[in-house]
Protein backbone atom coordinates (compact mmCIF):
# COMPACT_ATOMS: atom_id res chain seq x y z
CA UNK A 1 0.00 0.00 0.00
CA UNK A 2 1.56 3.40 -1.19
CA UNK A 3 2.54 5.89 1.98
CA UNK A 4 0.63 9.23 2.15
CA UNK A 5 2.91 11.93 1.00
CA UNK A 6 3.86 14.34 4.00
CA UNK A 7 2.03 17.02 1.95
CA UNK A 8 -1.01 15.32 2.80
CA UNK A 9 -0.78 16.31 5.66
CA UNK A 10 0.28 20.37 5.26
CA UNK A 11 -2.56 21.07 2.73
CA UNK A 12 -4.72 23.41 4.16
CA UNK A 13 -8.17 24.97 2.13
CA UNK A 14 -8.79 28.21 2.34
CA UNK A 15 -11.60 27.86 4.60
CA UNK A 16 -9.28 25.88 7.02
CA UNK A 17 -6.63 28.47 7.19
CA UNK A 18 -9.76 31.39 8.00
CA UNK A 19 -10.64 29.06 10.89
CA UNK A 20 -6.80 28.79 12.20
CA UNK A 21 -6.73 32.86 12.10
CA UNK A 22 -10.01 33.51 13.62
CA UNK A 23 -8.72 30.77 16.85
CA UNK A 24 -5.29 32.62 17.24
CA UNK A 25 -6.59 36.00 16.71
CA UNK A 26 -9.23 34.90 20.12
CA UNK A 27 -5.89 33.06 21.89
CA UNK A 28 -4.31 36.35 21.56
CA UNK A 29 -6.88 38.64 23.00
CA UNK A 30 -7.40 36.18 26.26
CA UNK A 31 -3.56 36.37 26.63
CA UNK A 32 -3.27 40.34 25.91
CA UNK A 33 -3.89 41.58 29.52
CA UNK A 34 -1.23 38.47 31.06
CA UNK A 35 1.32 40.59 28.65
CA UNK A 36 -0.01 43.82 29.48
CA UNK A 37 -0.11 43.59 33.03
CA UNK A 38 2.16 40.34 34.13
CA UNK A 39 1.90 40.44 38.03
CA UNK A 40 -1.64 39.03 37.80
CA UNK A 41 -2.56 35.45 38.03
CA UNK A 42 -5.37 33.08 36.86
CA UNK A 43 -5.97 31.95 40.25
CA UNK A 44 -9.30 33.32 41.54
CA UNK A 45 -8.42 35.90 44.72
CA UNK A 46 -8.56 34.27 47.87
CA UNK A 47 -11.83 35.48 50.14
CA UNK A 48 -10.87 38.01 52.59
CA UNK A 49 -14.29 38.16 54.18
CA UNK A 50 -14.88 37.69 58.18
CA UNK A 51 -15.84 33.51 58.46
CA UNK A 52 -18.75 34.71 61.02
CA UNK A 53 -20.26 37.09 58.66
CA UNK A 54 -20.38 34.70 56.13
CA UNK A 55 -22.03 32.46 58.51
CA UNK A 56 -24.62 34.82 59.26
CA UNK A 57 -25.03 35.74 55.59
CA UNK A 58 -25.91 31.94 54.92
CA UNK A 59 -28.55 31.72 57.76
CA UNK A 60 -30.22 34.97 57.00
CA UNK A 61 -31.10 33.12 53.18
CA UNK A 62 -33.99 30.92 55.21
CA UNK A 63 -36.97 33.08 56.71
CA UNK A 64 -37.07 35.12 59.68
CA UNK A 65 -39.41 33.30 61.59
CA UNK A 66 -40.84 35.30 64.32
CA UNK A 67 -40.83 35.45 67.94
CA UNK A 68 -43.88 33.05 69.28
CA UNK A 69 -43.68 30.84 66.83
CA UNK A 70 -43.80 28.04 68.75
CA UNK A 71 -45.91 29.06 71.64
CA UNK A 72 -47.30 32.56 70.95
CA UNK A 73 -50.81 32.76 71.87
CA UNK A 74 -50.89 36.07 69.53
CA UNK A 75 -49.10 34.69 67.19
CA UNK A 76 -51.70 31.54 66.86
CA UNK A 77 -54.60 34.01 66.71
CA UNK A 78 -52.81 35.51 64.24
CA UNK A 79 -52.63 32.19 62.55
CA UNK A 80 -56.49 31.25 63.05
CA UNK A 81 -57.00 34.57 61.12
CA UNK A 82 -54.65 34.73 58.31
CA UNK A 83 -54.26 30.89 57.67
CA UNK A 84 -56.86 28.59 59.25
CA UNK A 85 -59.89 30.76 58.54
CA UNK A 86 -59.45 31.20 55.27
CA UNK A 87 -57.42 27.66 53.51
CA UNK A 88 -59.06 25.11 51.90
CA UNK A 89 -58.40 22.31 54.65
CA UNK A 90 -58.82 18.55 54.62
CA UNK A 91 -61.38 16.94 56.66
CA UNK A 92 -63.03 13.36 56.15
CA UNK A 93 -64.22 11.70 53.06
CA UNK A 94 -67.66 10.12 52.59
CA UNK A 95 -67.05 6.86 53.17
CA UNK A 96 -67.27 7.91 56.82
CA UNK A 97 -70.96 8.88 56.65
CA UNK A 98 -72.69 6.00 55.54
CA UNK A 99 -76.42 7.15 55.90
CA UNK A 100 -77.72 10.62 55.75
CA UNK A 101 -77.74 12.22 59.29
CA UNK A 102 -74.20 10.89 59.83
CA UNK A 103 -72.15 13.43 60.99
CA UNK A 104 -69.10 14.12 62.46
CA UNK A 105 -67.37 17.10 65.02
CA UNK A 106 -64.26 19.29 64.36
CA UNK A 107 -62.26 21.77 66.15
CA UNK A 108 -60.53 23.65 64.06
CA UNK A 109 -57.73 26.01 65.61
CA UNK A 110 -60.51 26.79 67.96
CA UNK A 111 -62.89 27.09 65.21
CA UNK A 112 -65.84 24.36 66.15
CA UNK A 113 -67.49 22.97 62.99
CA UNK A 114 -69.14 19.50 61.80
CA UNK A 115 -69.70 18.40 58.65
CA UNK A 116 -73.11 16.24 58.14
CA UNK A 117 -74.64 13.84 55.10
CA UNK A 118 -77.78 14.84 54.58
CA UNK A 119 -81.24 13.13 52.96
CA UNK A 120 -79.72 14.01 48.77
CA UNK A 121 -76.54 12.29 50.22
CA UNK A 122 -74.46 15.63 50.04
CA UNK A 123 -72.21 16.63 52.63
CA UNK A 124 -72.20 20.08 53.95
CA UNK A 125 -70.37 21.54 56.72
CA UNK A 126 -71.40 23.91 59.84
CA UNK A 127 -70.06 26.32 62.60
CA UNK A 128 -71.12 24.14 65.39
CA UNK A 129 -72.96 26.40 67.57
CA UNK A 130 -76.69 26.97 67.46
CA UNK A 131 -77.22 30.93 66.12
CA UNK A 132 -79.49 31.99 69.20
CA UNK A 133 -76.60 31.52 71.99
CA UNK A 134 -73.89 29.80 70.58
CA UNK A 135 -74.75 26.62 72.55
CA UNK A 136 -72.75 23.37 70.99
CA UNK A 137 -75.02 21.55 68.48
CA UNK A 138 -73.28 18.40 68.12
CA UNK A 139 -71.96 17.14 71.42
CA UNK A 140 -70.39 13.96 70.11
CA UNK A 141 -67.65 13.10 67.53
CA UNK A 142 -69.82 11.27 65.40
CA UNK A 143 -72.92 10.28 65.67
CA UNK A 144 -76.30 10.27 63.42
CA UNK A 145 -79.36 12.68 63.25
CA UNK A 146 -81.15 13.99 60.71
CA UNK A 147 -82.56 16.71 63.41
CA UNK A 148 -79.82 18.57 65.63
CA UNK A 149 -81.05 19.77 68.64
CA UNK A 150 -79.43 22.92 70.29
CA UNK A 151 -80.09 21.64 74.76
CA UNK A 152 -80.53 25.50 75.52
CA UNK A 153 -83.49 26.69 74.42
CA UNK A 154 -84.83 23.67 72.13
CA UNK A 155 -83.75 25.71 68.72
CA UNK A 156 -83.78 22.46 65.77
CA UNK A 157 -81.84 22.50 62.67
CA UNK A 158 -82.12 19.91 59.86
CA UNK A 159 -79.24 18.19 57.82
CA UNK A 160 -79.53 21.32 55.35
CA UNK A 161 -78.86 23.91 58.06
CA UNK A 162 -81.86 25.56 57.94
CA UNK A 163 -83.82 25.79 61.45
CA UNK A 164 -87.10 24.08 61.61
CA UNK A 165 -88.29 24.65 65.07
CA UNK A 166 -87.65 27.62 67.96
CA UNK A 167 -89.78 27.09 70.86
CA UNK A 168 -91.02 30.68 71.96
CA UNK A 169 -90.14 32.69 69.17
CA UNK A 170 -92.70 32.29 66.87
CA UNK A 171 -94.53 35.23 68.11
CA UNK A 172 -91.35 37.25 68.63
CA UNK A 173 -91.71 40.84 66.35
CA UNK A 174 -89.17 40.64 63.46
CA UNK A 175 -87.97 36.86 64.08
CA UNK A 176 -87.71 35.30 60.81
CA UNK A 177 -86.42 31.60 60.71
CA UNK A 178 -84.81 31.99 57.43
CA UNK A 179 -82.56 34.40 58.72
CA UNK A 180 -81.56 32.00 61.60
CA UNK A 181 -79.42 29.11 59.86
CA UNK A 182 -77.09 27.53 61.08
CA UNK A 183 -73.98 29.26 59.76
CA UNK A 184 -72.59 27.42 56.20
CA UNK A 185 -69.13 26.81 55.83
CA UNK A 186 -67.75 26.16 52.16
CA UNK A 187 -67.72 22.89 51.41
CA UNK A 188 -65.87 21.00 48.15
CA UNK A 189 -66.21 17.40 47.54
CA UNK A 190 -63.84 16.24 44.95
CA UNK A 191 -64.34 13.32 42.30
CA UNK A 192 -63.21 10.69 44.67
CA UNK A 193 -64.73 11.78 47.45
CA UNK A 194 -62.00 13.75 49.52
CA UNK A 195 -64.07 16.52 51.87
CA UNK A 196 -61.94 20.40 51.90
CA UNK A 197 -63.54 23.00 53.97
CA UNK A 198 -63.05 26.33 53.81
CA UNK A 199 -64.32 28.74 56.59
CA UNK A 200 -64.17 32.42 55.01
CA UNK A 201 -67.60 33.98 55.46
CA UNK A 202 -67.29 35.42 51.92
CA UNK A 203 -66.83 33.35 48.53
CA UNK A 204 -63.16 31.56 49.33
CA UNK A 205 -60.37 31.55 46.35
CA UNK A 206 -60.87 28.52 44.12
CA UNK A 207 -59.67 25.20 44.75
CA UNK A 208 -57.03 25.14 41.36
CA UNK A 209 -56.18 23.04 39.55
CA UNK A 210 -52.53 22.70 40.80
CA UNK A 211 -53.69 22.72 44.52
CA UNK A 212 -55.50 19.70 43.80
CA UNK A 213 -53.30 17.44 41.18
CA UNK A 214 -51.26 15.67 43.89
CA UNK A 215 -54.22 14.66 45.80
CA UNK A 216 -56.63 13.88 43.08
CA UNK A 217 -53.44 11.37 41.96
CA UNK A 218 -53.35 9.95 45.23
CA UNK A 219 -57.04 9.29 45.41
CA UNK A 220 -57.20 8.10 41.60
CA UNK A 221 -54.72 4.93 42.33
CA UNK A 222 -55.50 4.68 46.15
CA UNK A 223 -59.01 5.89 46.82
CA UNK A 224 -61.54 4.79 44.53
CA UNK A 225 -64.90 6.39 45.56
CA UNK A 226 -67.37 3.74 45.02
CA UNK A 227 -65.56 0.13 46.90
CA UNK A 228 -64.40 2.52 49.61
CA UNK A 229 -65.04 1.40 53.12
CA UNK A 230 -63.95 3.20 56.42
CA UNK A 231 -62.11 1.31 58.73
CA UNK A 232 -61.20 3.03 61.90
CA UNK A 233 -60.62 6.56 62.71
CA UNK A 234 -60.06 8.91 65.80
CA UNK A 235 -59.39 12.13 67.54
CA UNK A 236 -55.88 11.91 69.77
CA UNK A 237 -54.46 14.76 70.94
CA UNK A 238 -51.02 15.84 71.72
CA UNK A 239 -48.85 18.38 73.44
CA UNK A 240 -46.78 20.33 71.13
CA UNK A 241 -47.74 22.70 68.31
CA UNK A 242 -49.00 22.10 65.22
CA UNK A 243 -46.29 23.29 63.10
CA UNK A 244 -44.39 20.79 64.35
CA UNK A 245 -46.01 18.09 61.98
CA UNK A 246 -44.04 20.01 59.30
CA UNK A 247 -40.30 17.65 59.98
CA UNK A 248 -40.54 15.12 57.60
CA UNK A 249 -38.52 12.69 59.24
CA UNK A 250 -41.49 12.28 61.57
CA UNK A 251 -43.59 10.77 58.99
CA UNK A 252 -41.07 8.98 56.98
CA UNK A 253 -40.86 7.10 61.10
CA UNK A 254 -44.10 6.90 61.22
CA UNK A 255 -44.87 4.82 58.12
CA UNK A 256 -41.69 2.69 58.36
CA UNK A 257 -43.03 1.63 61.63
CA UNK A 258 -46.43 0.83 59.91
CA UNK A 259 -45.16 -0.94 57.41
CA UNK A 260 -42.68 -3.15 59.37
CA UNK A 261 -46.37 -4.13 61.04
CA UNK A 262 -48.58 -3.96 58.59
CA UNK A 263 -48.53 -7.24 56.60
CA UNK A 264 -48.39 -9.65 59.92
CA UNK A 265 -51.88 -7.73 60.86
CA UNK A 266 -53.82 -7.24 57.05
CA UNK A 267 -51.45 -9.61 55.28
CA UNK A 268 -50.60 -8.84 51.83
CA UNK A 269 -53.47 -8.71 48.93
CA UNK A 270 -52.35 -11.63 46.81
CA UNK A 271 -53.78 -10.16 43.54
CA UNK A 272 -52.15 -6.75 44.53
CA UNK A 273 -48.90 -8.53 44.72
CA UNK A 274 -49.26 -10.33 41.08
CA UNK A 275 -49.84 -7.18 39.60
CA UNK A 276 -47.55 -5.09 41.08
CA UNK A 277 -45.04 -8.32 39.81
CA UNK A 278 -45.83 -8.34 36.62
CA UNK A 279 -46.55 -4.51 36.21
CA UNK A 280 -42.71 -3.55 38.01
CA UNK A 281 -44.25 -0.72 39.42
CA UNK A 282 -43.39 1.41 42.74
CA UNK A 283 -45.73 -0.04 45.78
CA UNK A 284 -45.08 2.87 47.73
CA UNK A 285 -47.97 5.96 47.39
CA UNK A 286 -48.36 8.96 49.47
CA UNK A 287 -49.16 12.56 49.22
CA UNK A 288 -49.85 15.73 51.38
CA UNK A 289 -52.54 18.66 51.39
CA UNK A 290 -51.39 22.09 52.88
CA UNK A 291 -51.26 22.62 55.80
CA UNK A 292 -50.80 19.97 57.83
CA UNK A 293 -52.69 16.75 56.05
CA UNK A 294 -50.95 13.06 55.12
CA UNK A 295 -52.05 10.45 53.05
CA UNK A 296 -50.09 7.07 52.70
CA UNK A 297 -51.00 4.04 50.40
CA UNK A 298 -49.81 0.70 52.61
CA UNK A 299 -47.73 -1.65 50.36
CA UNK A 300 -49.18 -4.55 49.01
CA UNK A 301 -52.38 -3.85 50.53
CA UNK A 302 -55.83 -2.47 50.03
CA UNK A 303 -54.96 -0.27 52.70
CA UNK A 304 -54.59 3.31 53.04
CA UNK A 305 -54.79 6.21 55.81
CA UNK A 306 -55.60 10.06 55.98
CA UNK A 307 -53.55 11.79 58.86
CA UNK A 308 -54.50 15.32 59.78
CA UNK A 309 -52.50 17.33 62.42
CA UNK A 310 -55.10 19.92 63.79
CA UNK A 311 -54.64 23.14 65.96
CA UNK A 312 -56.36 23.80 68.96
CA UNK A 313 -54.45 25.91 70.81
CA UNK A 314 -50.87 27.29 70.56
CA UNK A 315 -49.54 24.26 72.41
CA UNK A 316 -51.93 21.41 71.94
CA UNK A 317 -52.48 19.73 68.55
CA UNK A 318 -55.69 17.55 67.82
CA UNK A 319 -54.22 14.42 65.78
CA UNK A 320 -56.97 12.81 63.52
CA UNK A 321 -56.28 9.46 61.78
CA UNK A 322 -58.58 7.70 59.71
CA UNK A 323 -57.57 4.00 57.91
CA UNK A 324 -59.45 3.18 54.68
CA UNK A 325 -59.86 0.10 52.18
CA UNK A 326 -60.75 -1.03 48.85
CA UNK A 327 -62.21 -4.25 50.14
CA UNK A 328 -64.41 -5.18 52.81
CA UNK A 329 -62.43 -5.56 56.30
CA UNK A 330 -64.11 -8.04 59.20
CA UNK A 331 -64.82 -5.80 62.82
CA UNK A 332 -61.95 -8.15 64.50
CA UNK A 333 -59.56 -7.30 61.72
CA UNK A 334 -60.39 -3.50 61.75
CA UNK A 335 -59.99 -3.27 65.40
CA UNK A 336 -56.73 -5.17 65.53
CA UNK A 337 -55.50 -2.42 62.89
CA UNK A 338 -56.61 0.25 64.55
CA UNK A 339 -55.04 -0.71 67.69
CA UNK A 340 -51.45 -1.11 65.83
CA UNK A 341 -51.82 2.09 63.93
CA UNK A 342 -52.92 4.19 67.45
CA UNK A 343 -49.84 2.36 69.56
CA UNK A 344 -47.51 3.40 66.79
CA UNK A 345 -49.00 7.15 66.33
CA UNK A 346 -48.67 7.44 70.01
CA UNK A 347 -45.23 6.90 70.06
CA UNK A 348 -44.70 9.21 67.26
CA UNK A 349 -46.76 11.67 69.39
CA UNK A 350 -44.26 11.18 72.37
CA UNK A 351 -41.17 12.09 70.04
CA UNK A 352 -42.80 15.06 68.75
CA UNK A 353 -43.43 16.22 72.24
CA UNK A 354 -40.53 15.07 73.71
CA UNK A 355 -38.36 17.50 71.25
CA UNK A 356 -41.30 20.34 71.37
CA UNK A 357 -40.61 20.83 75.01
CA UNK A 358 -36.53 20.74 74.00
CA UNK A 359 -37.22 23.29 71.74
CA UNK A 360 -38.78 26.17 73.67
CA UNK A 361 -36.76 25.71 76.25
CA UNK A 362 -33.84 26.17 74.15
CA UNK A 363 -36.17 29.37 72.74
CA UNK A 364 -34.43 27.91 68.84
CA UNK A 365 -35.90 26.73 65.32
CA UNK A 366 -33.72 23.84 64.16
CA UNK A 367 -33.25 24.08 60.46
CA UNK A 368 -35.16 20.38 59.77
CA UNK A 369 -38.38 22.21 60.80
CA UNK A 370 -37.57 24.92 57.88
CA UNK A 371 -39.17 23.85 54.79
CA UNK A 372 -41.76 24.77 51.83
CA UNK A 373 -44.48 24.35 54.37
CA UNK A 374 -42.91 26.96 56.56
CA UNK A 375 -42.22 29.45 53.95
CA UNK A 376 -46.06 29.11 52.87
CA UNK A 377 -47.35 29.23 56.79
CA UNK A 378 -45.05 32.54 56.99
CA UNK A 379 -46.09 34.20 53.76
CA UNK A 380 -49.78 33.38 54.57
CA UNK A 381 -50.11 35.61 57.89
CA UNK A 382 -47.19 37.93 56.98
CA UNK A 383 -49.81 39.03 54.52
CA UNK A 384 -52.65 38.64 56.46
CA UNK A 385 -50.88 41.17 59.15
CA UNK A 386 -49.94 43.79 56.41
CA UNK A 387 -53.83 43.45 55.96
CA UNK A 388 -54.50 44.20 59.13
CA UNK A 389 -52.38 47.07 59.75
CA UNK A 390 -53.21 49.07 56.38
CA UNK A 391 -57.35 48.76 57.53
CA UNK A 392 -55.76 50.07 61.58
CA UNK A 393 -57.79 46.70 63.12
CA UNK A 394 -58.37 42.62 63.07
CA UNK A 395 -59.77 40.99 59.98
CA UNK A 396 -61.39 37.73 60.63
CA UNK A 397 -62.45 36.29 57.08
CA UNK A 398 -64.39 33.52 59.22
CA UNK A 399 -66.35 36.07 61.04
CA UNK A 400 -70.44 36.26 60.08
CA UNK A 401 -72.46 38.97 60.41
CA UNK A 402 -75.81 38.93 62.11
CA UNK A 403 -79.28 39.00 59.87
CA UNK A 404 -83.04 40.05 61.00
CA UNK A 405 -84.99 43.07 61.73
CA UNK A 406 -82.84 45.70 64.36
CA UNK A 407 -85.71 45.15 66.91
CA UNK A 408 -84.77 41.75 66.97
CA UNK A 409 -81.00 42.46 66.95
CA UNK A 410 -81.64 44.63 70.15
CA UNK A 411 -83.55 42.16 71.90
CA UNK A 412 -81.04 39.31 70.93
CA UNK A 413 -78.35 42.16 72.78
CA UNK A 414 -80.32 42.58 75.86
CA UNK A 415 -80.48 39.51 76.53
CA UNK A 416 -76.60 38.46 75.79
CA UNK A 417 -75.57 41.11 78.58
CA UNK A 418 -78.20 39.71 80.73
CA UNK A 419 -76.81 36.25 80.22
CA UNK A 420 -72.69 37.86 81.01
CA UNK A 421 -74.09 39.17 84.39
CA UNK A 422 -76.24 36.16 85.35
CA UNK A 423 -73.37 33.95 84.97
CA UNK A 424 -75.63 32.00 81.63
CA UNK A 425 -75.67 28.76 80.63
CA UNK A 426 -72.59 27.31 79.32
CA UNK A 427 -72.45 27.39 75.49
CA UNK A 428 -69.44 24.59 75.25
CA UNK A 429 -66.94 26.97 73.82
CA UNK A 430 -64.35 29.24 75.23
CA UNK A 431 -65.16 33.18 74.91
CA UNK A 432 -65.02 34.35 71.92
CA UNK A 433 -63.94 31.63 70.62
CA UNK A 434 -66.14 32.38 67.63
CA UNK A 435 -65.54 35.92 67.23
CA UNK A 436 -69.18 37.09 66.86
Amino acid sequence: MPMESPQTYLFFSPSSALVALVTLAFLIHRAWPRFVQPGQSDKLPQSTSNPTIDSDLAVSKEPELPEGWWSSRDFFELERRGLFSQTWIYLAHTAQFNKPGAYQSFDLAGFPVFLIRGKDDKIRAFHNVCRHRAYTITRKETGASTVLGCRYHGWSYDTTGRLVKAPQFDDVPGFDKSQNSLFGVHTHTTDHGMVLVNLKAEEPTELGEEKLSSLNNFARKSAPRKSLSWVAGRTVPGDFNWKMATKTSYLDFFTRELESQAPRIFGPSPIMKVIRRIMGSNPVDDSSFFPATFFYQFVDTELWFALSFLPATETKTQIRYDIFSRSPVSEIAAETISKTFENVLNSLIGQIEQQYRQICKAQSIPIEFIGQNTHQILRRVQDHRKLERLQGTQVIPAMHKPKGSNLFQQAEKLCKELDCVSGGAQSGTSPGVLDW
